[in-house]
């Protein structure tokens, strides 16, 4: 695949993914790396604008908190752990030095060996929020004012996009990479993922063309019980709702996969609207930890204690962060994926039941992503050639309005 910048000021079509530090697990044992579509947005950036992304040094200051990330290109980026570093984590956290920080999930699990979200172990999000920090701090360094760049801009986030114009195979197109992070290493909240248009990210977007392009959205490599279970061997997932997403799209991605002569399973029922989804499963979860907490109230000995404590832990660490990542009433319009309405599909990754019972929690890596280029390459020109068809159906479907969710920039305490 050939990249590179282009003059152009929008791309005909477009292409998002995000990293959502700390979205590792959410309900009924959906485990993933929510890092992979930063990490192929940051691949595509890097073949236009040649980075160097490998980590040259992490320090944990045990004083403050903060974990300070570097790369061999001269980017930085920083993060908090709420809780605070220990002189140990210090120590392990230099163990992500010489790792490739695109793939910042891979580095922190190199250094902790696991990650949950939620509050339960923040500085290993904490580290992979500096990470991808540092890796978009490395292209805004390396060619100061080539690229389209702001913060999330939203209460309690610290993440930041990038965008540029590129061109694959001479097609013009815009591209963003999106981080979602929380204050503190907490996580997951993702109120910006895939092409939702709000606040900054809605400025940027609209400069690249963004808010009304067909666009690719490139999601996580994951485990997926109701999906993944009998499969046998790791296949990609493509992903819309006929009524409410672009069918275009989706099918550039179904023959772009085909073409690149990789396994890949297709849905065109997924990411239901306007069902309260979220919210329910909210009030579902709360109900949960509401009845842990009573049984606990009434517990008598160490060991029930010790149990509910331990089933209350798993909620918190696992399953809550499928609650948490998105405001359940953006949940309605964008669904799980963050699509505005009428213009994408997602391309993502499952995993099968032999990888996840080896790794416990899935890694992305440079294979995988080069897998996704493949899929790319294939798609775009599909794309591009069917791209008056794809903007119909964006102008037929589109229903985003900002001004709804207005609150969420802005919220009253």
């Amino acid at each position: 695949m050939n990249v590179t910048r282009s003059t152009k000021s929008q791309g005909i079509l477009g292409i998002t993914g995000h990293a959502g530090a700390g979205h590792v697990h959410s309900h009924s044992g959906f485990v993933q790396d929510d890092t992979a579509g930063f990490a192929v947005i940051a691949c595509l950036l890097r073949r236009a604008f040649p980075v160097c992304t490998t980590i040259s040094s992490v320090e944990a200051d045990i004083d403050t908190g903060i974990v300070t990330v570097k790369t061999q290109d001269g980017g930085t980026g920083k993060a908090k752990a709420r809780r605070g570093i220990t002189p140990y984590e210090a120590t392990l956290a230099r163990l992500a030095i010489g790792l490739d920080a695109i793939y910042s999930q891979s580095a922190a699990f190199a250094a902790f060996g696991r990650i949950y979200g939620q509050g339960c172990l923040e500085l290993p999000v904490a580290l992979q929020i500096a990470i991808c920090l540092a890796v978009i701090d490395t292209f805004e360094k390396r060619y100061h004012g080539s690229f389209i760049c702001c913060p999330e801009g939203m209460p309690g986030k610290l993440g930041r996009c990038i965008g540029a114009v590129i061109e694959i195979n001479g097609i013009p197109v815009s591209v963003m990479g999106i981080l979602n992070a929380s204050e503190g290493g907490l996580g997951p909240d993702e109120d910006l993922e895939g092409n939702i248009m709000l606040g900054e990210k809605s400025k940027a977007m609209k400069e690249l063309g963004l808010d009304r392009l067909p666009t690719i959205i490139i999601e996580s490599k994951a485990y997926v019980p109701a999906v993944c279970k009998t499969m046998e061997e790791n296949a990609f997932w493509v992903r819309i709702n006929k009524d409410v997403d672009n069918k275009v799209v989706y099918d550039a991605l179904v023959h772009g996969a085909a073409k690149a002569e990789l396994k890949c399973i297709a849905s065109d029922t997924a990411y239901s609207r306007g069902t309260g989804e979220m919210a329910e499963a909210t009030r579902e979860l709360g109900q949960k930890i509401a009845s842990l907490g009573n049984a606990l109230a009434n517990a008598e000995t160490s060991q029930d204690k010790v149990r509910i404590i331990g089933e209350l832990a798993i909620l918190v660490s696992e399953d809550a962060g499928g609650i948490t990542f998105m405001s359940s009433k953006l949940h309605d319009v964008v669904g799980g994926g963050g699509l505005l309405p009428g213009s994408s599909a997602v391309l993502s990754m499952a995993i099968s039941e032999t990888a996840i019972r080896i790794w416990k929690i899935p890694a992305f890596t440079a294979h995988d992503s080069d897998m996704y280029l493949a899929i790319l390459e294939h798609a775009v020109p599909l794309l591009a050639q069917n791209i008056q068809e794809a903007l119909l159906e964006v102008e037929t479907k589109y229903n985003f309005n900002e001004g709804d969710f207005s609150f969420l920039l802005n919220p009253v305490s």
